[in-house]
């Protein structure tokens, strides 16, 4: 499939790629029906992004691209998700296998909130290292396939990201007049402390965890405000918790200019459970980032610095109530932390994704004695 966030990402490579004089093809297919019903997919071709049919079979569970075997033939490199549901992978390990074409993986090289032992993470960690070049989302999946006995000299670390300009520009338009609108219509006080909670509401989120965590920082921090923004299964607790605590603001999903005042409006982002791509709005908004220790976190959490753009505790609430009171109790403290999320916002930018990615395209290019396609 081919989300709406990953079009700025091809098409900057697609520019990128053009200049030394190679061609990007992006071939995606439709998404299942549970996918559909999220609207972010691309459903029609434009421009280098190709859209073909699927098939979904076994409960989604295998996929089959409509036209796959006329892409894979056009290309002299053929870069494809590290998935075990794709039918055209195990069609280019057999092409490989007889030297008829070289291609590469990307992805998270493990499922991380799947079961290691389970079969299908088993047969995944046989099938990650054969291929000709790995495209890691980070550097810890680099070393985790490199773990696997892949050449480290065969794999890049992208640094995954999104593009977050226009969010960005955004927030630059927000004045002090639109934050203390958006403050008084919740009946927020201007020098209260504002931690908030952007994402989707489902248990991976921790959200039953937050909540508690924060009726113990209203207790040492009396001024605390608690912005949560979002929908998902999880909404009617957060909604009921919400009616017995005032300081708890619910307000829904919010999108464009309404989610960016809410973002410049507030001090942390609290995120005890998983974190993947959001911590790049957050580091963008020069929010640091409060989190947990547990084993289901998204590669992005290596993007957390402890105690330089964030802070991770362990998986209990006194201790994470404690360290979001610490951080209030201490100004310099905060603004270290502030400043330390905006400079990683520039670090893990699209930009340098694109670039990372070319420059890994163009070294596998190089390993055959510097072809071009």
């Amino acid at each position: 499939m081919l989300k709406q966030y990953r079009v700025p990402l091809f098409e900057k490579m697609e520019r990128l790629l053009a200049e030394q004089g190679h061609e990007l093809r992006v071939v995606s297919g439709s998404p299942p029906l549970n996918d559909q019903r999220k609207g972010d997919n691309i459903l029609e071709s434009k421009g280098c992004c190709i859209v073909e049919r699927s098939l979904w079979l076994f409960r989604d569970k295998l996929h089959f691209l409509n036209n796959a075997v006329k892409h894979i033939l056009w290309a002299d490199f053929v870069i494809t998700e590290q998935a075990n549901k794709h039918v055209h992978n195990y069609l280019l390990m057999g092409l490989r296998l007889f030297g008829i074409k070289r291609f590469a993986y990307w992805g998270h090289g493990q499922n991380r909130q799947g079961n290691p032992n389970s079969w299908r993470e088993r047969m995944k960690k046989r099938l990650s290292v054969q291929c000709d070049w790995w495209f890691a989302y980070t550097d810890g999946v680099a070393n985790y396939v490199a773990g696997l006995g892949y050449p480290k000299s065969k794999i890049t670390a992208l640094n995954n990201s999104v593009d977050t300009s226009a969010f960005k520009q955004l927030l630059a338009e927000i004045d002090e007049y639109e934050i203390a609108e958006f403050k008084s219509s919740l009946g927020i006080q201007a020098l209260d402390k504002v931690g908030m909670f952007c994402g989707s509401l489902y248990g991976e989120k921790k959200l039953e965890f937050l909540l508690r965590s924060s009726v113990l920082i209203r207790e040492s921090v009396p001024d605390f405000v608690l912005l949560i923004i979002g929908d998902g299964l999880d909404k009617p607790s957060v909604e009921k918790f919400a009616e017995n605590y005032p300081f708890i603001k619910y307000l829904g999903p919010l999108f464009g200019r309404e989610k960016a005042v809410a973002f410049k409006s507030s001090h942390l982002f609290l995120c005890p459970g998983l974190v993947g791509l959001a911590i790049l709005d957050a580091f963008v908004a020069s929010l640091p980032l409060l989190t947990c220790d547990i084993p289901n976190h998204s590669p992005e959490i290596e993007y957390l610095e402890n105690q330089v753009n964030g802070i991770m505790t362990r998986a209990s609430e006194d201790e994470y109530a404690g360290a979001v009171s610490e951080i209030f109790a201490n100004p310099k403290r905060l603004n270290a932390l502030r400043e330390g999320a905006d400079s990683s916002s520039t670090r893990f930018s699209i930009e340098n994704m694109a670039l990372n990615f070319v420059n890994g395209i163009c070294g596998y290019f190089n390993t055959l004695g510097g072809h071009s396609v």
